[in-house]
């Protein structure tokens, strides 16, 4: 079915194609590269050529060191901190320590609460001198 309108499709059809990221599309045509020419790849992908070496450049990772300063942190307190009391040891920014624990894999341990010591069944027992009567509400006065 051919549309009119420069090759775009009416508002309510969807493409056939499925749309993949640019970092998905660069990669393809990275390992396509050695069988054709750049220019003919990046043409087919409908990939900018300015997209396509964003997405492959050596760039160091920016956060190396904050995160073995983080993972530090995290086994010397045998993974009991969080991300909050991360983050004020270390006087950090909570939700840089959050996105940094949260691609290293780092939970904190949760301990369970302990049970308590009264049972549930005698927590509202009556204990007034006149047993046969009906237990009064602990949330209504009388």
């Amino acid at each position: 079915m051919l549309y009119a309108r420069k090759g775009c499709l009416p508002k309510g059809v969807k493409s056939p194609q499925q749309k993949t990221d640019r970092k998905g599309q660069s990669q393809t045509v990275q390992t396509l590269r050695a069988q054709h020419p750049l220019k003919y790849l990046l043409h087919i992908a409908n990939l900018p050529k300015s997209s396509f070496y964003y997405h492959h450049q050596d760039r160091p990772d920016p956060d190396a060191a904050d995160k073995a300063l983080l993972v530090e942190t995290y086994r010397r307190h045998k993974g009991r901190y969080g991300q909050r009391r991360i983050a004020a040891a270390l006087d950090w920014n909570r939700k840089k320590v959050a996105r940094l624990m949260r691609q290293l894999g780092l939970k904190a341990l949760i301990r369970a609460k302990k049970p308590s010591a009264i049972p549930p069944w005698a927590k509202y027992r009556n204990t007034s001198s006149n047993a046969g009567s009906k237990p009064k509400s602990p949330t209504k006065n009388g």
